[in-house]
């Protein structure tokens, strides 16, 4: 750990793009303003140990979807063992003709 000792007023630049500076020392406590890069989040130290262990306990409750993972291998596009060309995309009913916005290729709905 980097211990730095500031002053109010003073401040410490962190990878060049992240200024910590001394606001207010008062009755044992310290005011910290920080400016940083939008899209960066900062968060009180508890306040970020509180969101890692609610997103360690939410990722171990979750239970995966054996049939979402199914849909997903099914709709893969992968190549066809010796030929280097992709495998052709899975047909639904929807490929059959069915639909008046499948347009065969043309470009143009099949009612024009």
């Amino acid at each position: 750990m980097l211990l730095i000792t500031r002053r109010t007023g003073e401040a410490i630049v962190i990878n060049g793009t992240i200024e910590v500076k001394v606001l207010e020392v008062k009755s044992g406590r310290v005011k910290l303003g920080f400016e940083y890069p939008q899209g960066n989040s900062v968060f009180r130290g508890e306040l970020f140990a509180k969101i890692q262990e609610e997103n360690k306990a939410a990722a171990l409750s979750a239970t995966p979807d054996s049939s979402l993972l199914g849909e997903v291998v099914r709709n893969l596009h992968l190549p066809v063992k010796g030929s280097g060309n992709p495998a052709p995309a899975p047909t639904t009913s929807k490929d059959a003709g069915n639909d008046p916005t499948n347009n065969h290729g043309t470009g143009k709905p099949n009612d024009q």
